[in-house]
């Protein structure tokens, strides 16, 4: 069987979507037995294949993707898999599933929030993938989505049968491992400046992760601990709206932004260091911040909406997002009381335990193999 792969979202900085198609593919591959994989990329940035470099062959397009999303809805052409010189399988790793000769096809979506809550996502997110993402949906011969709950949205949403949809779960890299508090705390002072405990966020800072409310909930508690606010991740859509909470709060001494961390080492330091992780967000097709703040025995605040309640089982601390109260009185828990930190701790280990890039591996596989063989 051969399988093409989108690698696209391969590009440098790698967010959810990128990370997500890297492990997987990677274990793709030490679980494809004789399956061939052979990788699609458009778009003009490098590639970071990471691991994958030299044992991946792929041909990359030199064609910005919103171009080729754009030459494809037109003319509904070139198929795809001709261009990789013939597949089995295509498996469209980003929402947008593009014309193939024969090969059967895959889509990965991942969440649903620019028709859940448009206003909360970037107009170029929302313009690009919500107009197709239903035909996309109903054409395509499987749909993999990375949660129960996702699942639920394509089947409520799009209109799909639940039975052409699959849930292949992501899971934290074997990168990333938790380190000693002493170090870890070490490295985040020396590379981030960061010396009194903290609080730590990790995402891209746009609207649908409410670091607005987080703000203003840090703000109840600040002038009675000795925590900084950390928030660790690139400046996305409408970023201005955390810079103005912050400001108006007058938080500018409290609240350290260091930027998108690409080392794998600096996050495991910061998740390792941290006392507490709080991730209120609106919306999650998965969540992976909370696997990896618990497999680095960080303790979880987060929310009680989408797939969040489904990744942090009862490991965490659930709270309304809109809660601001609720969410400063669930920090504040877990930071004053030891027994309740440690078992969170705990429990963060074993139900980060439960997911793995192999199972997601192999559920996918089996996608691909039910495919042909049907």
């Amino acid at each position: 069987m051969r399988i093409g792969f989108d690698i696209s979202p391969l590009r440098h900085p790698l967010t959810g979507v990128g990370n997500y198609c890297y492990c997987q593919l990677k274990h793709l591959l030490r679980v494809a037995g004789d399956c061939e994989f052979v990788g699609f990329a458009s778009g003009l940035r490098p590639l970071e294949l990471g691991d994958l470099a030299g044992t991946l062959a792929y041909r990359a397009v030199p064609v910005p993707t919103r171009a080729l999303y754009r030459i494809w809805s037109l003319l509904h052409a070139p198929n795809v898999d001709a261009l990789l010189g013939g597949a089995d399988v295509y498996h469209a790793t980003n929402y947008f599933l593009p014309p193939t000769r024969s090969a059967r096809r895959v889509v990965t979506i991942y969440d649903l929030s620019f028709l859940t809550m448009p206003e909360h996502s970037s107009p170029k997110i929302t313009n690009v993938f919500a107009r197709g993402v239903r035909r996309f949906a109903r054409e395509a011969d499987a749909v993999l989505t990375c949660s129960q709950a996702t699942k639920s949205d394509v089947v409520r949403l799009l209109g799909v049968a639940p039975d052409r949809v699959e849930v292949a779960y992501g899971a934290v890299d074997e990168s990333l491992v938790a380190l000693d508090r002493d170090a870890a705390a070490g490295r985040v002072a020396g590379r981030f400046g960061v010396r009194r405990p903290f609080i730590l966020f990790v995402g891209t800072l746009e609207p649908r992760k409410n670091v607005p409310a987080l703000v203003r909930a840090f703000g109840r508690l600040a002038r009675e601990i000795p925590h900084d606010l950390v928030l660790a991740g690139p400046k996305g859509w409408q970023a201005e709206a955390i810079f103005k909470e912050i400001e108006a709060l007058h938080l500018e001494e409290r609240v350290i932004l260091t930027g998108f961390i690409p080392e794998r080492a600096d996050l495991a330091a910061l998740y390792s260091a941290a006392d507490l992780f709080a991730f209120p967000s609106l919306y999650e097709g998965f969540g992976l911040p909370v696997l990896e703040a618990m497999t680095c025995g960080c303790p979880v605040v987060t929310a009680d909406n989408s797939s969040l309640p489904e990744v942090a089982g009862e490991a965490a601390l659930l709270v309304d997002a809109g809660d601001v109260p609720g969410i400063a009185s669930a920090m504040r828990r877990v930071l004053e009381d030891d027994a309740l930190r440690q078992a969170m701790v705990d429990k963060g280990f074993e139900q980060a335990r439960r997911f793995s890039w192999e199972a997601c591996a192999r559920t996918t596989l089996g996608v691909y193999k039910d495919l042909v063989a049907g």
